[in-house]
């Protein structure tokens, strides 16, 4: 038996290999759009791709940060500089004009959810995610009812914002599943999220027609030759078409947009003034948008423990969220359980304004009735229930917010 094992795992290993070989002498060109890619005709993508290319953040001095602490407003120029190496030095006082403005502009409140994850097919060959379509996961999918359990059991922990993920299957999720799940969602909640892959202008129309409010998109790392190898297979490996997802999301409507580099993926630093300029160019282009940054950092997954972030650390993490702040005072900024408690606890009292809890990255993981569960897409470093989350806030002199949105 151990013997047809081995033989059964060796003749699977070969085939992956055939699979792996032909799709890379088939890969598609990663900046060509696709058929039925709707592409928006803007050219904001590449003002980001040109700047980033030409971010020379060893070029900036001390002079060239105390300049941007003064600042007001902080400018793209300014920006650069705060996330420089020479900036470090000044953590400290970053981290106190990023506090000022955090409390300025939202007080001490923290607004508080929680993600579900209602299917993990892909059709993807993501190297780093947990959820690409060759990694031997289990794979499962909600159907209705089922995602009704699940956002009833989540509803009565007294969340009232939901974030939407699937792995991205046009196939097994298409955009009729994600509506139905944001009806349900309207049920229980007050604020519905998406994370999911990138669509058309009239397909995001018909989500927010279902009762979705934003859209956030990982964009990974905004360095478009390092994204080609990263993405080996699958419609985001097309470059193009995930930088444009948030213009064509507010085209058809949502009222918010959330941006983030997968920080460790590249150089981070300029992923992350990729990610703010980025944000700082579509809110000038669409005023009334509400922006959203995420920060999250490489964790490992499943049949790959050693996926960790490079050059990376706590206090790069902290310049990274002050620098968004600095940027883009309005922004929501979100820090996920990709987090230690310990770190995420610091930077809501800093410049985080948005904290998850009670998380599960895997399908199914709210109610015990479902039995045919799905694995996570990455390791979570916090894993406190939403009372648990709340009352770190509160003994932190915080606020904790469920909505903060309100339909008339």
């Amino acid at each position: 038996m151990k013997e047809h094992a081995t033989e059964e795992h060796l003749n699977e290993s070969i085939l992956n290999e055939e699979i792996l070989e032909d799709q890379k002498k088939n890969r598609i060109d990663h900046m060509t759009y696709l058929p039925g890619m709707e592409d928006p005709g803007s050219d904001i993508m590449d003002q980001v791709v040109e700047a980033s290319k030409n971010y020379d953040y060893d070029s900036y001095t001390a002079a060239d940060v105390r300049r941007a602490l003064q600042a007001d407003p902080v400018t793209p120029k300014d920006f650069a500089a705060l996330l420089s190496p020479a900036a470090l030095p000044f953590l400290e006082e970053i981290a106190q004009a990023a506090q000022r403005e955090t409390r300025k502009h939202f007080g001490n409140s923290v607004n508080m959810f929680t993600p579900l994850y209602i299917a993990n097919y892909c059709e993807n060959y993501c190297i780093y995610c947990g959820f690409n379509c060759h990694n031997k996961i289990r794979r499962a999918m909600l159907n209705a009812e089922q995602i009704d359990m699940e956002m009833a059991a989540i509803a009565k922990s007294g969340l009232q914002e939901i974030l939407i993920l699937t792995g991205e299957s046009r196939v097994k999720s298409d955009v009729k599943y994600i509506g139905e799940a944001c009806k349900i969602a309207r049920k229980y909640f007050k604020v519905i999220g998406l994370e999911v892959y990138p669509m058309n202008s009239d397909e995001y129309a018909y989500l927010h027609e279902c009762g979705a409010d934003y859209v956030t998109v990982f964009q990974e790392t905004y360095n478009s030759d390092k994204y080609e190898t990263l993405h080996l297979a699958g419609h985001k490996r097309i470059f193009p078409y995930r930088v444009n997802a948030q213009e064509r999301a507010l085209m058809g409507g949502m009222r918010g947009v959330g941006f983030g580099a997968l920080l460790g993926l590249d150089d981070f630093r300029k992923d992350a003034f990729a990610t703010g300029y980025h944000a700082w160019l579509l809110q000038r282009k669409y005023p009334h948008a509400e922006i959203a940054f995420s920060c999250p950092r490489l964790r490992p997954i499943i049949n790959n423990d050693r996926i960790n972030p490079m050059d990376v650390h706590e206090a790069q993490l902290l310049q990274v969220v002050c620098a968004y702040r600095l940027l883009m005072p309005f922004a929501s900024i979100t820090i996920s359980t990709r987090e230690c408690a310990r770190v995420r606890d610091n930077l809501v009292q800093i410049a985080a304004t948005k904290i998850s809890a009670g998380v599960s990255t895997g399908i199914g993981e709210h109610v015990d009735e479902i039995e045919e569960k799905g694995d996570d897409q990455f390791e979570i470093s916090d894993g406190r229930s939403v009372d648990e989350v709340y009352q770190a806030l509160v003994q932190n002199h915080l606020q904790p917010v469920m909505n903060d949105y309100v339909y008339v």
